[in-house]
């Protein structure tokens, strides 16, 4: 995956959220306990629907969102609902997934990768919303600082989370028996007591992992 230089990602982000309404909506992701649909969005700030995804569409551009789609009640398409990617520098240090990770770290030292999975076991139980499997580990991979995006799973039982652009990923191809020990914990403690499990699979292409997910 080839990353855009900094002062051309800095310009799509500017040109991005120049629009008041798109920094509303940002501001209304940062804030929500998991994912919000298009509706959501549309009755929170007054938008009209086709209004909101105009916006969503050029946040997404800019990779300040990100989506998954999610089934609704009834019949029909499923829906899509969203999450920001980055965390607002006002509100929060843009390098908290890091300081998280450290957190985690320092408290699996010495112990293996059992240490390091129970380490990252409580940083999700700490993450953990009440939504779908799904979309937890949709909200959970867009704080932690990656751009995660459905994929094709193996067989009909198991929904794929591409986990793109791992901010750690340096770390984890020298140390993935601490690394991805700790995001399995992670992955493992977001879904407890869900019903679902899940399994990380580590570089399954270059710069980019994918996560299980399984009924119990």
């Amino acid at each position: 995956m080839t990353e855009m230089p900094r002062d051309v990602d800095a310009q799509r982000v500017h040109h991005a959220l120049a629009v008041p309404s798109r920094r509303r909506l940002m501001s209304l992701l940062r804030e929500a306990d998991g994912l919000l649909g298009v509706d959501d969005m549309a009755a929170a700030t007054g938008l009209s629907v086709a209004t909101v995804r105009h916006h969503l569409a050029a946040l997404a551009g800019a990779d300040l969102v990100t989506a998954t789609a999610s089934a609704g009640p009834g019949r029909g398409r499923p829906r899509l609902r969203y999450a920001a990617t980055r965390p607002d520098s006002r509100e929060e240090a843009a390098d908290t997934p890091f300081r998280e990770l450290a957190q985690a770290l320092a408290e699996a030292v010495g112990g293996g990768p059992g240490a390091s999975r129970e380490a990252g076991l409580g940083w999700g139980r700490r993450m953990a919303g009440s939504g779908p499997a799904a979309e937890r580990v949709f909200a959970a991979a867009a704080r932690m600082g990656f751009a995660p995006r459905d994929g094709a799973g193996p067989d009909p039982d198991t929904r794929r989370v591409l986990l793109n652009a791992c901010p750690y990923r340096e770390l984890a191809r020298s140390r993935p028996e601490v690394v991805c020990a700790v995001h399995q914990g992670v992955l493992d403690g977001l879904l407890e007591s869900s019903g679902t499990t899940v399994r990380l699979l580590p570089f399954i292409g270059p710069d980019l992992c994918a996560a299980d997910l399984r009924p119990a």
